[in-house]
């Protein structure tokens, strides 16, 4: 299932006429069948998540940091030693131009944060701006 979700994911991201709220809706897409373990396992807020994600503001509690760690963890972009899978990274990246993915890639993959669930969020958070204003250039 959460392979069939990325590579849905993928096809919409990888689209030409990529806009904005199109990397919004291929992100909710993705988060949406997974949402509930994650909420679950991290006590995050639903309401949180779904804001972080239509609005890009993320919130800085622990919970909602620890939902991104399993969100992460479930779409194997991290693995069983919370280290980030860079190749994944790059591929969940999301924007159709290969240079700009890259460019994103290396400005957000050495974030950090006071523990994993921060870092996380980070690199996240990261990812999401830099994929929705490169999408606002195009």
């Amino acid at each position: 299932m959460i392979a069939q979700v990325f590579i849905l994911f993928t096809f919409v991201l990888f689209s030409n006429q990529q806009t904005a709220n199109d990397i919004i809706e291929g992100y909710l897409k993705v988060v949406e069948p997974l949402k509930p373990d994650c909420i679950k396992e991290s006590g995050a807020n639903p309401d949180f998540i779904d804001k972080a994600l239509k609005d890009g503001k993320f919130p800085d509690d622990k919970a909602s940091q620890c939902f991104w760690k399993c969100f992460f963890k479930k779409l194997n972009l991290i693995n069983d030693k919370e280290e980030v899978i860079e190749e994944n990274i790059r591929q969940f990246i999301g924007v159709p131009d290969k240079k700009v993915a890259d460019e994103i890639f290396e400005k957000c993959i050495h974030l950090r944060g006071s523990d994993i669930c921060e870092s996380i969020n980070n690199i996240g958070m990261c990812v999401y701006t830099s994929a929705i204003a490169a999408a606002g250039k195009q």
